[in-house]
């Protein structure tokens, strides 16, 4: 997480020279290096057998779609195979924490498929940063099974409803804004 400090003063102090699009994918990069790092590096990650249970963690919202802005949360889900195992909350520790200590705003799920759908079904502020996902590591399978079953289970089924209620936020937010 050092190097994500240093990776961010230097990318911060380009800004000035930079197109907004690229520094903001930069620094969606940068971020993803770390957790590329972090999960290469975990002690806990492999004592949760990821031929057992596999996991993969998953940029979500605005930096899903690689648009990081310098004071935007960061959101990540650690999206599991069979179950959430008890040591996955070590796991969030482990990589979530030293963002925190460097002041870093990060919000976190840590959950199955069927739990990513349940919920995105009844929830729709759940569903829209999903709408935005993107791989960052771990078993690649886990992402695309999350977006195809997505796809199948909530989007063809409630997409009017989807879209009459991104419609009234936007509207929302344009009236109170």
């Amino acid at each position: 997480s050092q190097t994500l400090k240093q990776k961010g003063q230097q990318l911060l102090s380009a800004f000035p020279t930079m197109q907004p699009a690229a520094f903001r994918q930069q620094h969606a990069g940068i971020l993803d290096d770390d957790f590329r790092e972090s999960f290469e590096q975990s002690m806990v990650g492999p004592k949760l057998a990821l031929y057992k249970n596999p996991y993969a963690m998953i940029a979500l919202g605005g930096y899903g779609r690689e648009e990081q802005c310098v004071h935007s949360d960061v959101v990540i889900l650690f999206r599991f195979q069979k179950e959430v195992p008890t040591a996955a909350t070590v796991l969030n520790q482990e990589i979530i924490y030293p963002l925190w200590d460097l002041g870093l705003e990060v919000g976190y799920a840590t959950r199955t498929l069927k739990e990513c759908i349940n919920m995105a079904k009844k929830d729709f502020i759940v569903l829209t940063p999903i709408l935005d996902a993107r791989f960052i590591c771990g078993i690649s399978n886990l992402f695309s099974n999350l977006l195809d079953t997505l796809r199948q289970k909530v989007l063809k089924k409630q997409s009017q409803e989807i879209i009459t209620w991104l419609v009234d936020q936007s509207r929302e937010r344009h009236l109170q804004f």
